[in-house]
């Protein structure tokens, strides 16, 4: 059977071979805050920049450090505050970091003092201060550090070693009650905490410590809490807990122990680095799986994915259509599937269905089947029902997406081959030289080959060509995909059964579609096969087929003879008949040997074929002298019904420079392919090929990224020698549009060469291709180079919870399922652009096993993912600022041809700022302002700097009214002018009030109390 998709369409998924490969819940509001440390000091208008005095810029600083000398380089002049003109808002502070309630006393009471302690300290260590004695102030003990926003904190603590430590910071901060650190989550700033040294521990606040690690804390029982982590629920008892001031503190010892969370505080970088088990990258890890407990389940019936294919060809005066429609989906637990092709002529054709379902060791499959047991069994076209058995965990075996062996062999003649290249390219699959299968590369950049019949003993040379999505006549690179004999191999104790019976043909299509039914369908069949692990190096296996004309019956092993030395052996009997098949395969350092030997007497696979045998022996060595050279030669003496061939040919592939590499080998008629690639310039490219008499010749240059200009030629053969050149634009979109325009002439005749591909919505793919001079590679599967005309449309969708994403149809199989899900703002997206947010996938083991990225309507889609648990993590660093999520993590369950919807709750928040003035327009300073909803409820409030400006940040969207509320100096506020405000889309400016008091009577009154205190 030869597969011949056509055009994918362009969705993102994660793509996987054949071996598969956490942030977690993440309070991004905590990290927004703590981003806007600086921001938060009110603004005098657009744009958004800081007064003078809190400038980043070296040269406004009030003073002067020499960062060779001091180790605590991330406390900059940033922080440096002026007790007269520099007066920096403790309430500000507050509402900028809110940890917890101790921590905004804390801050409001010592961060004046603190500071200046800090450049005392740094003043012995090559400070040049400014500042004068008077100002200084004596060293509070209950001290709260500032966090630093610079990016030197994460350098310097994800370093190796910790610099030299700073005497007199460390001094400071054995004094301290409290400290405000920053917080790196696995190298990651995420927010700030309050912590407390503790006799050697250090005691951090659990509910804000669990809103940024990503787990919750649920009270179950007098004196017993739980923390639900990603990666299961620890028990906290009473005594593990302390309670000061209101506030629940756990110790870092408890977290170590019981979460596996390694914390350290890096005191020159006055911050705190935290290591979480879930959300550590590829090998961090180890081996140790958790038993992840999911929040959302795949549904247990539906339709998951539907693929819809149009293709019309024309060439000659001869036209024809063809179209596929395929559908997947879940039923009670398990896998089900349908195909139905058209070609507009005849009956349409069902030829797929079937359902699939696995229960623990054992696997059932009902409906048409293709099945392959051996090469030395008939390749069988079954409609019943198999059933397998394996005490191997089942994604030990690369199953297709198709109905065939439900635990495959695999080397077995059905094969599946998938990968991935360059988006949108174009991919053949040849074996020894012969294209056997071909399709075009959807924007995932993914290809798959299903159900590919392998011909017979020519498994160990397989090659995928390359093409450019603007040029099939010359490949652009050349892959092998190379089967090997050790994966014949069971470990020790390993059982593999199958069983099937049915009846032969695709009864359905046969016997209740077709206008004629076939004579060959309906006839009894069935099969059984084990194989048994007798050690790792032996695997033993035998199988029996019974047809409606014979019965089949063969027995085999693979044994690894020594360690490079693999020999598999099968016998068989058919119709009397006796034949064979052994393969070789040596791998060491640089010799690779590859020995195949087979026998198929007349009528062994058929009693009315009486033809000849058919037999193919080869031997193929070759030996890599180096990474740029490898020699060898391929004998093969061959022959099948109608063909023979003899001979002894050299095989080698050779890159004497960086930019020019040689290759050429024989198919298993004698044909010789030969392969040249050579780079002459950066931006230019030759390339020649020739298989059989066929020669083909292509250069392009590239006059930018996306222009290229190339000039080709086909020559051999019974034609005359055809020219090209073309002008091809490649979109640096996958989805924009991508053309090709050119000439092509041929003895005397001139006719166009255009081309174009795009996505024209999400889900649908089209392509167009027009040959006024039609190639002279005669394409035997057709679609591609031998056409005049061929247009493409092709839609790929997913489908879950009533919801329509875009997916590559192969991201759901019968054992690989997906997760589709968006972004869920609340009150509506009303126009608001998601676009840039990164969703990461992580396996219980901690690996990422699939990303992709969020499109600007939020939704997103990841598949190709084996049946299980996993995370699905929330990178926000990307999105807008104005982005604020509920949660960051979702453990959700993925299930065989199903897609898992889920959901990440967010809301959109922006800002206001403004001027407070007296009743003569003059700025108030240290005023509190606040912002209240429709209940009264305060949502955010701030204090006015000196110049009276204010700033709130991450207010949702609403309406809202602004006032100043009670505080020292103002008795009554109900008086007050107050505003009303409407947050809507964007951050608004001039939010004024003029209050009827003056400045001077305020600092009066304020001073008034502070005597009488």
């Amino acid at each position: 059977m030869l597969y011949q998709p056509s055009a994918s369409p362009p969705p993102i998924t994660i793509i996987q071979l054949e071996n598969d490969s956490f942030k977690t819940q993440l309070d991004t509001r905590i990290s927004q805050e703590h981003k806007a440390f600086a921001g938060a000091i009110a603004t005098p208008s657009p744009p958004e920049t800081l007064p003078p005095e809190f400038s980043t810029d070296k040269s406004q600083d009030s003073y002067k450090i020499d960062h060779e000398n001091i180790t605590a380089s991330n406390i900059t002049t940033e922080n440096a505050l002026d007790s007269d003109t520099k007066q920096l808002s403790q309430q500000v502070v507050a509402q900028s970091i809110t940890p917890s309630a101790a921590s905004q006393n804390s801050a409001i009471r010592d961060i004046k003092s603190t500071l200046r302690d800090i450049r005392n300290a740094a003043h012995s260590h090559n400070v040049k201060n400014q500042m004068s004695p008077e100002k200084e102030q004596k060293i509070n003990n209950n001290i709260v550090i500032p966090i630093s926003t610079s990016s030197d904190v994460l350098k310097s603590s994800t370093g190796k070693n910790n610099p030299p430590a700073n005497p007199a910071i460390n001094n400071i901060l054995a004094e301290a009650k409290s400290l405000l650190l920053g917080v790196f989550i696995n190298g990651q700033e995420v927010g700030s905490l309050e912590v407390i040294p503790d006799e050697g521990k250090l005691l951090i606040p659990l509910f804000d410590f669990a809103q940024i690690a990503g787990f919750t804390v649920e009270n179950i029982d007098i004196g017993k809490t739980q923390l639900k982590t990603p990666l299961g629920v620890v028990t906290v008892t009473e005594s593990d807990l302390k309670k000061i001031n209101g506030i629940t503190y756990i110790s870092d010892t408890f977290l170590k122990e019981k979460l596996l969370t390694e914390i350290e505080l890096k005191t020159s970088d006055l911050a705190l680095n935290v290591d979480l088990p879930w959300r550590r990258g590829n090998g961090e890890s180890g081996n140790q799986a958790i038993d992840l407990k999911p929040e959302v389940r795949p549904p247990s019936s539906g339709l998951s994915n539907f693929r819809q294919e149009l293709n019309y060809y024309s060439n000659s005066g001869n036209t024809n259509w063809r179209s596929s429609s395929l559908l997947g989906g879940r039923l009670g637990g398990g896998a089900w599937r349908l195909r139905l092709e058209n070609d507009f002529v005849n009956s349409p054709q069902l030829s797929e269905y079937f359902y699939f379902k696995r229960s623990g060791r054992m696997l059932y499959q009902i409906g048409r089947q293709q099945i392959g047991l051996n090469p030395l069994a008939t390749n069988l076209n079954l409609t019943g029902v198999q059933i397998g058995y394996t005490n191997l965990p089942t994604d030990r075996f690369n199953t297709s997406s198709s109905a065939n062996e439900l635990l495959p062999r695999r080397s077995q003649p059905i094969q599946t081959f998938r990968g991935v290249v360059p988006p949108a390219s174009f991919v053949q699959l040849r074996v020894s030289g012969v294209v056997v299968a071909q399709r075009q590369v959807g924007l995932s950049g993914e290809y798959e080959f299903a159900d590919v019949n392998l011909p017979t003993g020519q498994s160990n040379d397989i090659e995928l060509f390359v093409f450019d999505r603007n040029n099939f006549s010359v490949p652009t690179e050349i892959r092998s995909l190379r089967l090997n004999a050790s994966d014949l191999l069971l470990p020790s104790g390993g059982n593999v059964q199958l069983a099937g019976i049915g009846l032969t043909g695709n009864y359905i299509q046969n016997n209740l579609l077709d206008d004629f039914p076939s004579t060959q369908s309906g006839q009894l069949a069935g099969f059984y096969q084990i194989r048994q692990g007798i050690s790792d190096n032996l695997t033993l296996e035998s199988s029996a087929q019974l047809l409606a004309d014979s019965t089949q019956a063969q027995a085999g092993f693979a044994w690894r003879l020594a360690n490079p030395v693999i020999l598999s052996a099968n016998a068989g009997t058919s119709n009397g008949e006796l034949g064979y098949a052994a393969n070789l395969d040596i791998q060491l350092d640089r010799l690779q040997i590859l020995g195949v030997s087979e026998l198929y007497p007349t009528g062994y696979f058929s009693s009315n074929d009486q033809s000849r045998d058919r037999k193919n022996n080869a031997l193929d060595i070759r030996y890599k002298f180096s990474n740029n050279l490898s020699l060898g030669f391929i004998a093969r003496s061959y022959q099948n019904q109608s063909d023979s061939s003899n001979y002894i040919l050299p095989t080698f592939s050779f890159r004497p420079l960086s930019n020019l590499s040689l290759r050429g080998t024989p198919d298993y008629f004698g044909n010789y392919s030969f392969n040249a690639f050579y780079q002459p310039t950066r931006n230019s490219r030759l390339s020649f090929n020739s298989f059989s008499n066929v020669y083909t010749t292509d250069f392009g240059y590239n006059l930018s990224r996306d222009y290229l200009v190339s000039f080709g030629t086909e020559s051999g053969g019974d034609l005359a020698t055809r020219y090209t050149l073309g002008l091809n634009y490649s979109s640096p979109s996958l989805y924009g549009l991508s053309w090709r325009l050119g000439l092509g002439y041929r003895d005397g005749e001139v006719g166009p060469v255009v081309g174009a591909s795009m996505r024209i919505v999400p889900g649908l793919f089209a392509s167009i291709d027009y040959q006024g001079i039609p190639s002279r590679n005669r394409n035997i599967l057709g679609g591609i180079g031998d056409d005049r005309l061929t247009i493409s449309l092709v839609s790929d969708l997913s489908f879950a919870g009533g919801r329509v994403s875009p997916a590559e149809y192969s991201s759901v199989g019968k054992d690989r399922g997906a997760i589709a899900g968006r972004m869920v703002i609340e009150g509506g997206r009303k126009g608001a652009d998601l676009d840039g947010g990164i969703i990461n996938v992580y396996d219980n083991r901690g690996r990422t096993v699939g990303t992709t990225k969020i499109d600007a309507q939020g939704n997103f889609f990841v598949g190709n993912l084996r049946e299980g648990v996993y995370v699905i993590a929330l990178d926000p660093d990307e999105l807008p600022i104005e982005i604020a999520l509920r949660k960051t993590s979702i453990v959700a369950e993925v299930a065989g041809a199903a897609v898992t919807q889920l959901n990440f709750p967010v809301r959109l928040e922006y800002g206001m700022a403004g001027k407070i003035t007296d009743v003569a327009g003059q700025p108030i300073p240290n005023v509190e302002v606040e912002l209240v909803d429709a209940q009264g409820k305060r949502v955010v409030s701030s204090v006015t700097d000196q110049f009276g400006l204010y700033r709130l940040d991450a207010v949702p969207v609403g309406n809202y009214t602004l006032r100043v509320p009670v505080q020292d100096g103002i008795a009554n506020s109900n008086t007050l002018p107050k505003l009303e405000v409407a947050i809507n889309k964007e951050f608004i400016y001039d939010q004024n009030l003029q209050l009827p008091i003056a400045a001077a009577a305020k600092e009066t009154q304020e001073k008034k109390e502070t005597q009488e205190k």
